[in-house]
């Protein structure tokens, strides 16, 4: 099959895909309303403990959202391409009279677009009817507008398109259990270049420090280093000029990367 790409044959597959799968999805969206009922709950609690103090504390929002669209971005990422990795499904599949492309295309949009606009509509309509409620016991309430979990963030963009990226690629290589698989992978890589391969360079350009303490080994928080020495502890929020070219890259390069082998993994099993 080419790689061209036709809408009417694409509506028809996308179609059938959906017919066959939505329970699987449906299964998804429900797993992160149990999340999103979890963060609802939690403040609520909160505001209502004896420890409350209304001072400066701000009502985090946007937390739910993000964790509720990188859960489903993952889930959705590992289960729509994982007929290729199954034996007994991967020869049906291959057969279809669809490109590639057109198969890549509709795990995509199931994974990222479809993913993160339905997060976003339950996630509205939940908190639109929890508001009321928290405004009810604390009317001058605040609620926080700018966070590291806010969606638009740049690096935390890496969560949902390097994240589907990951996933779909292991639904098409690592077989049964392709999210566990495809979770523990990412998490030894996180270990081994952020954690120890980080800890190895501060160690290298700082031989005299006996401690470090550095911010989560995630790729999308600039790193906040603080040395302990003999001369004392050194804090320091590290901020270079080539940030631009760090975005770029774990934002756009690597999860296109990441599709690109999806893509050929793909093109490899027809032949």
């Amino acid at each position: 099959m080419n790689n061209t790409f036709d809408s009417r044959r694409f509506g028809w597959y996308a179609r059938k895909e959906f017919r066959e799968n939505w329970k699987a999805y449906a299964l998804a969206l429900v797993a992160v309303l149990a999340v999103l009922g979890y963060f609802i709950y939690q403040e609520w609690g909160y505001l209502h403990s004896p420890f409350f103090d209304k001072g400066d504390y701000k009502v985090n929002i946007f937390r739910s959202l993000a964790i509720m669209i990188g859960l489903m971005t993952c889930v959705a990422g590992s289960y729509t391409l994982k007929a290729f990795s199954e034996q007994k499904r991967a020869f049906t599949t291959l057969t279809l009279p669809v490109s590639s492309f057109e198969q890549l295309l509709y795990a995509w949009i199931m994974t990222v677009p479809f993913s993160i606009g339905a997060c976003y509509v339950l996630w509205k309509i939940a908190w639109s009817m929890a508001l009321p409620y928290f405004l009810k016991d604390t009317p001058d309430l605040a609620f926080e507008k700018d966070s590291v979990f806010l969606v638009t963030n740049p690096y935390f963009s890496v969560f949902y398109f390097g994240g589907s990226a990951a996933f779909m690629w292991g639904a098409i290589t690592l077989g049964r259990l392709n999210f566990l698989k495809t979770l523990g992978i990412l998490i030894g890589i996180i270990l081994l270049i952020f954690e120890w391969g980080q800890g190895m360079f501060f160690k290298a350009i700082f031989p005299n420090a006996y401690g470090f303490r550095t911010s989560g080994p995630v790729p999308w928080v600039r790193p906040i280093l603080t040395i302990e020495s003999t001369k004392g502890v050194f804090a320091y929020d590290i901020h270079s000029s080539f940030e631009g070219i760090h975005q770029v890259w774990w934002v756009l390069c690597v999860p296109l990367l990441l599709y690109i082998i999806t893509f050929l993994k793909i093109k490899e099993k027809e032949v």
